[in-house]
């Protein structure tokens, strides 16, 4: 479950810190740790969002800094230029209409000369004024430079201080995991009943197996774990659910994009990029990419997205199923959509 916001600035995203009484019972306890995870994971998903603007700002950055460059590069070439006219005209002893009056031996001479220099002060004039646009070039760039430059270490230390509060989110959130039982925490991961191994092959195959019922005979709902006829899974979205299938039983992690652990968006995106497709890794921009779709067409491979802005991505493999990396402490796994009672949509990339 992670999450994120685009639109506002980041130093806008207020961090949730739920203050509630301890918990005593375990039912209290599991409560807080539902809080707390949904809470924990939509901070990573701001910091996904937060990764991906500084990348966004160092390139901006980079493209100013080379762009300074050539513009000195343009001032310096305008000034040789520049200097070059001047010493040509002191060579030909023409800065004054006097001297080209003493140098003519007639009037048609005379006016040619004038003319000359004429167009020599039109070309000294053109040479100056392309070398101050050059500078001037130069300096904004540099300037657009530093400023990048500043937001993106700015940036920076804003996800520092995050992480650091995620850190301390997470000791929290160990620390009541393990007043539970063993039972308690596996309801906890569990909240509805998981896939046997059986099913789980079987959904997989289907996903990815050439259709062959028609797409308008399946049930507008899906109940769980039921067989309704779909269609099956397009050459790119079935090379996307084979990847996010290999990944199962890997753990989770914050800003995890594989191989060895995932967050949820990260575990979307490693998976389409099996396909060729790239997405970014953050629950809320998948979910701007591709077309949306309706639950009732849902198909293997789209992505499905829970809270709004989305904090949560799954892939979903038919038969009202997904697969996504849960949360702290679980593993990548396949679950119903009902596993979440904030379903907010689903895109189809590809």
């Amino acid at each position: 479950m992670t999450g994120a916001v685009l639109a506002a600035p980041l130093a806008a995203q207020a961090i949730p810190h739920p203050e509630a009484p301890a918990p005593k019972t375990s039912q209290q306890v599991t409560v807080k740790l539902h809080e707390l995870a949904k809470t924990s994971e939509q901070l990573a998903e701001q910091l996904n969002q937060a990764q991906i603007d500084v990348r966004a700002a160092q390139r901006t950055a980079d493209e100013a800094t080379r762009a300074a460059a050539a513009a000195q590069v343009r001032a310096r070439s305008a000034q040789r230029q520049l200097a070059t006219s001047l010493a040509s005209q002191y060579k030909s002893a023409s800065f004054s209409r006097t001297a080209a009056l003493l140098a003519s031996s007639s009037t048609d001479g005379y006016l040619q000369t004038i003319q000359s220099m004429n167009l020599l002060t039109q070309h000294q004039s053109v040479v100056a004024l392309t070398a101050k646009k050059a500078i001037a070039t130069s300096d904004a760039a540099a300037a657009r430079a530093k400023a990048a430059v500043e937001a993106a270490v700015a940036k920076r230390a804003l996800i520092a201080k995050r992480q650091a509060d995620l850190a301390k989110q997470v000791t929290t959130y160990k620390a009541l995991l393990a007043t539970l039982t063993a039972a308690e925490r596996a309801k906890y991961y569990n909240p509805v009943p998981q896939p046997s191994a059986t099913m789980v092959a079987r959904v997989m195959t289907r996903a990815i197996a050439p259709a062959t019922v028609s797409r308008s005979t399946r049930a507008a709902q899906p109940s769980q774990f039921s067989r309704q006829s779909q269609p099956a899974a397009s050459r790119g979205a079935g090379a996307a659910i084979s990847a996010a299938r290999a990944q199962l039983g890997k753990p989770y992690a914050w800003g995890g994009a594989g191989p060895n652990s995932f967050d949820c968006s990260g575990l979307t995106a490693w998976a389409w990029r099996a396909a060729g497709v790239n997405l970014p890794h953050n629950a809320a921009a998948q979910q701007g990419m591709g077309r949306s779709v309706d639950r009732n067409d849902l198909q293997p491979g789209d992505l499905v997205f829970f809270g709004s802005p989305a904090y949560h991505v799954g892939l979903y493999v038919g038969d009202g199923m997904m697969i996504h990396a849960p949360t702290s402490g679980d593993v990548v796994k396949m679950t119903s959509l009902s596993y979440m009672s904030d379903y907010s949509g689903a895109t189809r990339v590809g």
